[in-house]
């Protein structure tokens, strides 16, 4: 495990401060815990559309190919999302 060498420092709200509170005594995690392990799952997710992929010239050929492609029409996709959505009704 790495050394913990860097520090944050933060400015909370009161009503802040205490819903995190309220879920550190739930968890019975710390407070360091629970805003790196948040800070670390958010990152994560942030950089997830962000990644390089890398290739062989070929394969990016093959993408370009069929990236390059006109669209084909699939009149059955076209129908479902013509149908109204269960999200739709309330």
């Amino acid at each position: 495990m790495d050394t913990k060498t860097r520090r944050w420092s933060l400015r909370v709200t009161p009503a802040q401060d205490t819903i995190v509170r309220r879920v550190l005594k739930a968890t019975g995690m710390s407070l360091n815990e629970y805003v790196v392990g948040c800070a670390m799952a958010a990152a994560a997710d942030d950089l997830a559309d962000r990644r390089v992929f890398a290739v062989s010239p070929q394969v990016w050929e093959e993408l370009q190919e069929v990236l390059d492609r006109p669209p084909v029409a699939k009149p059955r996709i076209a129908a479902l999302l013509a149908e109204p959505s269960i999200l739709d009704s309330g």
